[in-house]
C-alpha cells in the first residue's frame, strides 16, 4: 500500500507544478518477472519516477512509452518479452526470463475516473478492496484501471456488457484473499479485455 499512497503523493505535486503524468501497471506476466501483477509506477513527463515496475530493468525504457502515452492522450500496452536476446536493446541484461505486459495510462485531471482518483478513493477508506484493470492483447483498446470494488463496486467505467463477469471474478478473488485472478470471458467478442485484479488488504 506504500506504494499507492506515493504514486498518489507524487501524482498531487506534479499536478502543482502542471507536469503531466502517467501509470504504468504491470497487468500480466507469463513465466518470471522481478514484479507481479498489480505494480505501478508513476511517471512525470520530465521523468521522474515513483514506484516500480520492475528490478529497474525496464524503467528507462517506461519512460519512453509514457511520454508517448501522456502526448497521444492514448492508453497503451506493452509487451516486454525477456526471454527475447535483443532486449539488451533496453541497456541491461533483465536477469530474469518471463514475458512482462505493461499497460500505461496517462492522466487526464478532468477525468473523475481516471486512474489516480480511484487510487485516491482506495487510500480514502482503510477496509480490503479489489482493483480492477482491463487491457486486451488481440486489440489496440485497452480500458484500464476501470473499478474499486469493496463488498459492491464503488467506483466503476466497466462497459455494462461485461460487468456481470467480471464482479464474479472480483467477488472470488475477494472472497478467497487472492492476489491476482485474470479471465477473459469467451461468450462476447474478441474486443473483450482481459482484467487484472489486485485483492489489497488492509492491517
Amino acid at each position: 500500500m506504500k506504494e499507492i499512497t506515493d504514486i498518489i503523493k507524487a501524482y498531487q505535486k506534479a499536478t502543482k507544478e502542471k507536469k503531466k503524468t502517467a501509470l504504468a501497471t504491470v497487468v500480466k506476466v507469463e513465466g518470471s518477472s522481478y514484479r507481479r501483477p498489480g505494480a505501478r509506477m508513476l511517471i512525470t513527463e520530465d521523468g521522474q519516477l515513483t514506484g516500480a515496475i520492475s528490478g529497474g530493468c525496464l524503467e528507462g525504457d517506461a519512460l519512453r512509452k509514457a511520454l508517448s502515452a501522456i502526448v497521444q492522450q492514448e492508453n497503451k500496452l506493452i509487451t516486454y518479452d525477456t526471454t527475447d536476446e535483443d532486449d539488451a536493446k533496453f541497456g541491461v541484461q533483465l536477469g530474469c526470463n518471463g514475458i512482462v505486459h505493461i499497460l500505461f495510462e496517462p492522466i487526464i485531471e478532468t477525468d473523475d475516473l481516471n486512474p489516480i482518483a480511484i487510487l485516491t478513493a482506495l487510500q480514502s477508506k482503510r477496509e480490503n478492496a479489489v482493483l480492477v484493470t482491463l487491457f486486451s492483447l488481440a486489440d489496440k483498446l485497452q480500458l484500464g484501471t476501470s473499478m474499486l470494488f469493496r463488498n459492491k463496486p464503488i467506483l466503476s467505467k466497466i462497459p455494462k456488457s461485461i460487468s456481470d463477469e467480471a464482479i464474479k471474478d472480483i467477488q472470488k478473488v475477494s472472497e478467497n484473499k487472492l492476489q491476482h485472478l485474470r479471465s477473459m470471458n469467451s461468450a462476447v467478442n474478441r474486443l473483450m479485455p482481459f482484467w487484472s485484479l489486485s485483492n489489497l488488504q488492509f492491517h
